[in-house]
């Protein structure tokens, strides 16, 4: 303490007490943490710990270690001032008054970079909260008190200490479950969730009703004024399985909301997330564009390996072969809209393989093919329709014509009758066609044409 001298005491807690020093030999502000060291060997250890993580820390959305020391049983861990304050404090300040988006995404980013920072080191905040996020005088966010922090020994290893303030402990932690960075994720999600309401996102007057709010990701939405990718984004950062949760990278680099990130970043930053994420290029995609316009469908046989052409539509003969794929092919049409532009409706045969054909006989076979086979347009009726209707005066119609008469000869205009058809009462089986395609033995447009002559 001999180097420092003390300017006043700038907060409390269950660690002990922050101050606010000034070098003996300067006027520069630093905060410095004092932390009463326990008697026994493995507390002592775990006290150290604090100065001995942060030190590592080396990025500009992280709080500064500046130096640290023992004496009198106590710890002192000397530290980046940053005199904007922390969130939490300016949460308050607003007063009701939201942020606006651009302020959110501006800080967010930086959290982000912050932790990722953290992340790529195998370090886990454990109490990433408004509190200890702080802003300097020019706006720069930066993380802060790593007390709870700690190492991980490998990339896929976990933690499992319990370790946070309640507020913005992950459901893996409540559910005792080992716990990883997505759980500083969860975290992230609870600060930015307070940035857009400036509310906690799980609140209850209960500890109980917290733990099940929190194990089951139910919340209030964001107010509607804010972009669907900040929605999304939260609803992805409170997925209560950690599995399904983004890690920081991937909100930087690839998430929706990446894009709007990006905006706040300096340009060496983008290029620390971008360093592992790959993007369809504009110049790949014409090319793609251009490849695709000069194929067109052909189909190809799984057993036999060959290309054949496929000229205007379907084939009955490759409809019955279940191994019939389509494929691009070059040279059998200028566009892939050329063959679908000149395909028709035809009639379609049974799915069924082949080899069935031996369970039943012939004759069976062929009538069940017969008994299943669909309508097809045909072409010609509706051209000789409208040369009859370009003919036709106007008043015809409105007038009520009878085109076909029943087999008994019987009048539209004759006595009402009600005959029931019993057969059309029950049930059909599924192999029967539930399209109503009756058969019409009769040519009606040529009646027609009579009709009009």
């Amino acid at each position: 303490m001999d180097q420092y001298s003390l300017v006043k005491v700038i907060g409390q807690g269950s660690f002990g007490r922050a101050l606010l020093v000034q070098p003996i030999n300067g006027e520069q502000n630093y905060v410095m943490k004092e932390i009463r060291l326990p008697k026994d060997d493995s507390g002592i250890r775990n006290s150290r710990r604090e100065a001995v993580l942060l030190s590592r820390m080396k990025h500009s959305n992280v709080v500064a270690f500046i130096d640290s020391f023992e004496a009198d049983g106590h710890l002192y861990i000397v530290m980046e001032f940053c005199s904007g304050g922390d969130l939490l404090l300016k949460i308050r300040q607003q007063k009701n008054v939201l942020f606006t988006e651009d302020v959110i995404l501006k800080w967010f980013a930086q959290m982000c970079l912050g932790t990722k920072h953290i992340h790529d080191k195998r370090v886990l905040h454990r109490d990433l909260k408004s509190k200890n996020i702080f802003l300097t005088d020019s706006g720069t966010v930066k993380l802060g008190d790593f007390g709870s922090a700690c190492s991980l020994n490998s990339a896929k290893a976990y933690a499992q200490t319990y370790v946070g303030t309640p507020y913005y402990v992950s459901p893996e932690i409540w559910d005792n479950k080992p716990y990883n960075n997505k759980s500083d994720v969860w975290s992230l999600g609870c600060v930015l969730y307070e940035l857009c309401t400036l509310q906690h996102p799980f609140q209850s007057s209960s500890w109980k009703s917290l733990i099940l709010k929190v194990c089951r990701g139910t919340y209030a939405p964001l107010p509607s004024h804010f972009s669907y990718e900040l929605h999304y984004l939260i609803k992805n950062m409170f997925k209560t399985n950690p599995k399904d949760r983004p890690s920081v990278h991937t909100i930087l680099s690839s998430h929706r909301v990446s894009r709007l990130l990006h905006k706040h970043l300096v340009p060496e930053k983008k290029e620390l997330v971008q360093e592992r994420t790959h993007h369809w290029k504009r110049e790949e995609g014409e090319k793609v564009a251009m490849f695709l316009g000069q194929k067109s469908l052909v189909t190809t046989t799984s057993t036999e390996g060959t290309l054949q052409e496929e000229q205007s539509t379907f084939e009955n003969n490759c409809i019955d072969d279940p191994a019939s794929r389509k494929r691009w092919a070059v040279g059998t049409c200028n566009t892939v809209m050329g063959v679908l532009r000149n395909a028709d409706i035809i009639s379609t045969g049974s799915m069924e393989n082949a080899e069935q054909t031996d369970l039943i006989s012939e004759a069976e076979y062929v009538e069940t093919q017969e008994r299943r086979v669909r309508k097809q347009w045909d072409k010609d009726p509706p051209e000789r329709l409208l040369s009859i209707l370009e003919k036709v005066q106007l008043c015809y119609g409105f007038e009520t014509y009878t085109l076909r008469r029943d087999e008994h000869g019987d009048k539209v205009d004759g006595p009402e009758m009600m005959i029931t058809d019993y057969s059309r009462l029950e049930p059909r089986s599924d192999d029967e066609d539930t399209d109503f395609e009756e058969e019409c033995p009769y040519d009606w447009i040529n009646e027609l044409e009579e009709m009009m002559s």
